[in-house]
């Protein structure tokens, strides 16, 4: 984990940094132009940049211990926050002291939250609004490339099968010669002869993609309940 000083230079530059960035965004802008919140993020940054000096005489006047009643409540808290960290215990360097983890919880809070601009005057509504909302990317990314792989899917499996069908037989002359039927899947035939789709409920082509359906999520059944019982979780 850094230090107070580390952070504090980190800090420091980053909120000089973002300060000049919009500054010079909106330098040719007339100041009635400039939206309300770049107007309120730049008196933020102003604030945080003097708030980040901490006064001697503040901190020879504060307690040099800190005791935090504890209850139920609390200890379920606590017990979350330590289970997470024994999952990345690199975080704390492997110190699970009480105090070790409050102090970790206090300098992520300052340093995630507190001390970046873009967070700084949300409420705790928008800031618990926020983190949903990468979840939600998350998923998003996810989704994005799964659709990615069905719409590349679907369409290596229609050039496939329409050049599958370019090659179907339909007879064979006396000098041992093939003639290929015209393409089924032709524009010309389907318009001729028209088509089944899976959407004719009584049609040999909805029956067997039923069929599929069902064999298939028996499968993915199967297959989530042998990774289960290996300890392997899925979101499907």
């Amino acid at each position: 984990m850094k230090d107070a000083i580390e952070i504090r230079t980190e800090h420091i530059k980053n909120l000089a940094k973002r300060k000049n960035f919009l500054t010079k965004k909106y330098a040719n802008q007339i100041a009635s132009d400039v939206p309300k919140k770049i107007h309120d993020e730049l008196q933020l940054i102003d604030t945080l940049l003097a708030d980040s000096d901490v006064p001697e005489e503040i901190y020879q006047s504060s307690p040099k211990m800190i005791t935090i009643r504890n209850s139920r409540d609390e200890e379920w808290y606590f017990q979350q926050m330590l289970n997470w960290l024994k999952r990345h215990p690199d975080v704390i360097n492997g110190q699970f002291a009480r105090s070790t983890i409050y102090k970790f919880a206090l300098h992520f809070f300052v340093e995630n939250i507190v001390l970046n601009s873009k967070n700084a005057n949300l409420t705790i509504g928008e800031l618990a609004s926020r983190l949903n909302d990468l979840t939600q990317s998350k998923n998003e990314v996810k989704l994005t490339a799964q659709n990615k792989n069905i719409e590349e899917s679907l369409s290596f499996m229609m050039s496939m099968i329409y050049r599958l069908m370019d090659t179907v037989p339909e007879s064979i002359d006396p000098t041992n010669k093939v003639q290929y039927m015209l393409n089924p899947m032709s524009e010309i035939e389907l318009k001729a002869l028209g088509t089944e789709t899976e959407l004719e409920e009584d049609s040999e082509l909805a029956k067997s993609f039923a069929a599929y359906k069902n064999i298939r999520f028996r499968d993915k059944q199967r297959i989530k309940k042998i990774n289960q019982e290996r300890g392997i979780i899925s979101n499907d």
